[in-house]
């Protein structure tokens, strides 16, 4: 997906694959569904490496994940996958934390929307084989 613009995404395996998602589409998709409020606590990816893939960041990565956390809008709803998984929110939900709240505003779908594209699940997956959401190189 080299050479395109810093549209977000995220994936997650589903049945033995790696599927993808435009989180632009995400939020389309999502609009309808009711907002539920959910504990930050049951969204297993605040507790895992999403941003980093298991590289040590520099001081100049953290900055930019602190100046999109601090940027974050708390009025737009996490989304969550049909099996609770996030997909979209990470930044919203590190700034809730920040700011002393114990839940937040999320999304979820009953069923998910089709993925944008699929990959085969290389041999180095992630070792918690979830989560990964960044920019598009």
């Amino acid at each position: 997906m080299s050479g395109m613009t810093d549209r977000e995404h995220h994936s997650h395996v589903v049945g033995g694959r790696r599927c993808h998602w435009w989180t632009d589409r995400l939020w389309e998709a999502s609009a309808h569904l009711p907002v539920i409020t959910v504990p930050i606590d049951a969204i297993a990816e605040f507790d895992m490496d999403c941003w980093f893939h298991g590289r040590a960041p520099t001081c100049r990565q953290v900055a930019d994940h602190a100046a999109r956390i601090d940027a974050a809008d708390l009025t737009h709803p996490v989304i969550l996958s049909a099996s609770g998984e996030l997909m979209d929110g990470g930044h919203r939900i590190a700034k809730a934390y920040l700011q002393g709240h114990d839940r937040v505003r999320a999304r979820r779908f009953e069923i998910d929307p089709e993925p944008d594209w699929v990959d085969p699940i290389p041999e180095r997956a992630e070792p918690d084989g979830r989560a990964e959401r960044r920019t598009s190189e």
